[in-house]
């Protein structure tokens, strides 16, 4: 086996598993706190561009880093990655809960809609965490070997999607200028990022 191969070869391994989970919770957490905190000193259209570009990094690297991380080829591994990306929602909850919470960091509507309890939508947040890593790893499984760093481009050119379809839809007057409306066009583009690798693989 050559070096090249190994250095491509997937890692699904629980040490890999869980402690790249719980790095990709902890750079969630970060960038909650860093979004919560712009978003206090911040007003207009400065924080919806900020809040945009946060969305769209950490869109992006809570679907391609755990891709990275273990390397996915076929389906198998897809759900090892999928399954790395749960780890760190549920390590993001745990922070959220054990820490953030405690300093009001930002106003908990979600709570006030599930009665006083955000257990309702932890789920939500599980799944949608997953279902990034795993599309995201689907994205990357159809990469030939041995195409140099895959995740850095992969990400870059669903972010470039993305941008494209809030151009659109904003332009168009869809829908307004918001970073939700970029979560959905960052969503959207994930979707169309894997239907063209799949296309691209039939070639």
């Amino acid at each position: 086996m050559t070096s090249s191969t190994i250095a491509s070869s997937p890692r699904y391994d629980a040490r890999t598993v869980v402690v790249g989970g719980i790095q990709i919770g902890a750079a969630t957490a970060g960038g909650v706190v860093l979004f919560a905190l712009l978003s206090r000193a911040m007003t207009g259209t400065a924080e919806a561009i900020v809040q945009s570009l946060l969305v769209l990094a950490g869109g992006a690297l809570v679907t391609y880093w755990p891709a990275a991380i273990v390397r996915p080829r076929e389906v198998d591994t897809i759900g090892w990655t999928s399954l790395l990306g749960y780890v760190g929602a549920v390590t993001f909850t745990i922070a959220d809960i054990a820490l953030l919470r405690p300093v009001h960091l930002y106003h908990w509507t979600w709570d006030a809609i599930g009665g006083g309890s955000g257990f309702w939508y932890l789920p939500i947040w599980w799944m949608g965490a997953t279902f990034l890593a795993g599309v995201g790893a689907t994205v990357y499984s159809y990469q030939p070997p041995g195409a140099g760093p895959k995740a850095p481009r992969l990400a870059g050119e669903t972010v470039a999607i993305a941008v494209v379809l809030f151009g659109v839809i904003t332009g168009f007057g869809i829908l307004p200028v918001h970073a939700s409306v970029v979560a959905l066009s960052y969503a959207s583009a994930l979707v169309m990022r894997a239907a063209i690798a799949a296309w691209q693989s039939t070639r």
